[in-house]
């Protein structure tokens, strides 16, 4: 009987530990690679215009700063589609995009998707760029594809080992900061984004911190939850105001819809998704909001004071708003 329970617990300790070792080499790089199509157009420059160390826009000195959020797009937007959104926001001086802006990290899907952007306003004015987990080739790395080097130029203040992949772009009333979650899937990695991201929370100097990454905190599917990203970054993010993620393919927010300063702060997570790949999300007590669909996009203005977000789907009706107020 004694020699049975010690080759039972021989047993789950070695299960528990392939399983951690699997979970932390992410289990979807075991996955063959499709393979990569032809492109049928032109050859494509896709160098995207992009926030760097060694450039400053307009935008970053205005009193009001509108923009535009994307969630995860996979290459599902045409030229019509952005159009659209472009038209449905007017004044946008800058956009943000939470990750899996292509299918792929093929060179294929970066052609296609300077192709979808072409000749609109996404493919004029700045862009704040996030690694997700397509932005990440299918093999045992800890940095995007080549790629992703290759089509954005992003500032190096992030933490060691990972600068271009987490950073942060400062604002005249806000600061945004972008956080790779594609690196809080190993145990080595939690020191330092940890304490990074708590940070350049704590040391922003505007009236507001806006935080956007990919995998969520707070899971909208079943299935999704990704014991680390909420380990590493769960309590680190406390202090911002809001946090934007993606992933879920799914629209879900978490925290009131109206708070002002009296009111005693907690930030507000918004899961957002722009693919017309929609899932069904979980039934959960978490959110204060959620619902399937797409695509939806977040439009939102800043200024001293006021801090305004509209979730819309893509014919402009608003499924969700948010208004924080500091005085």
């Amino acid at each position: 009987m004694r020699t049975r329970t010690i080759i039972g617990l021989i047993m789950a300790v070695i299960i528990l530990a392939v399983s951690i070792l699997v979970c932390a080499l992410r289990w979807d790089a075991w996955f063959t690679m499709p393979e990569e199509p032809e492109w049928q157009g032109d050859t494509l420059n896709i160098r995207t215009l992009t926030f760097s160390d060694d450039s400053t826009f307009p935008c970053q000195y205005t009193d009001t700063l509108t923009m535009v959020v994307l969630g995860d797009v996979h290459n599902t937007l045409e030229q019509s589609d952005y159009r659209r959104i472009a038209q449905q926001c007017p004044g946008t001086q800058c956009y943000a995009q939470v990750g899996d802006f292509v299918e792929r990290e093929q060179f294929y899907y970066r052609q296609l998707l300077q192709h979808q952007l072409d000749s609109t306003l996404f493919d004029s004015i700045p862009l704040l760029a996030c690694p997700g987990n397509h932005e990440y080739t299918k093999e045992l790395h800890d940095k995007p594809d080549a790629t992703w080097a290759y089509a954005y130029r992003l500032p190096d203040n992030g933490p060691p080992g990972r600068e271009s992949q987490s950073y942060f772009v400062d604002f005249k009333h806000v600061r945004f900061v972008v956080i790779d979650t594609e690196a809080a899937f190993m145990l080595s990695d939690y020191t330092r984004l940890n304490a990074w991201a708590k940070s350049v929370i704590r040391s922003a100097c505007q009236q507001w911190v806006v935080v956007m990454m990919h995998r969520p905190v707070f899971a909208s599917r079943k299935g999704r939850v990704n014991t680390m990203v909420n380990i590493t970054l769960g309590y680190a993010l406390n202090e911002a105001d809001v946090i934007f993620s993606g992933h879920d393919h799914t629209y879900a927010r978490k925290g009131k819809p109206m708070q002002d300063e009296h009111d005693m702060h907690k930030p507000v997570w918004i899961t957002t998704s722009s693919t017309t790949h929609a899932r069904t999300p979980k039934e959960s007590r978490v959110h204060d909001m959620i619902l399937s669909g797409g695509p939806f996009y977040e439009y939102m203005r800043i200024d001293e004071h006021t801090l305004t977000i509209q979730s819309c789907a893509l014919d402009g009706t608003v499924i969700d708003s948010v208004q924080l107020v500091k005085r």
